[in-house]
């Protein structure tokens, strides 16, 4: 699973947006969003809120497309015996569950805030 500051950086690069111009618009340094985006600090609903609206993106693409990003997983399927692939699907569909249910935790805060 990407962690949010990853996929935050890899919209603002697919949007050719720069650090600085992200760092601008928050009212901050370049310095302190850089942080950000290295997790070095801890970003607020309401910052992620604020990158969000700068981006122009809905904020489900901040948490959708990393559910099931692991070809080597469904290519490896094969190889393994049943009991290993049914254990481990069963743990990344837990894992899965848990991711969602905090991703709409954090929506329903954002959804608050405005």
């Amino acid at each position: 699973m990407l962690e949010i500051k990853t996929k935050l950086k890899s919209i603002r690069k697919e949007k050719n947006y720069t650090q600085g111009f992200v760092a601008e618009k928050l009212g901050i340094s370049l310095r302190a969003y850089t942080k950000i985006e290295n997790g070095e600090t801890q970003l607020t609903i309401d910052r992620l809120g604020e990158i969000i609206e700068i981006l122009h993106i809905n904020p489900n693409e901040i948490f959708s497309s990393d559910i099931c990003d692991d070809e080597n997983k469904t290519k490896n399927i094969e190889n393994r015996p049943v009991a290993e692939d049914s254990i481990s699907l069963i743990q990344h569909y837990e894992e899965t569950i848990v991711m969602l249910k905090e991703h709409i935790e954090t929506l329903k805060e954002l959804i608050k805030k405005k």
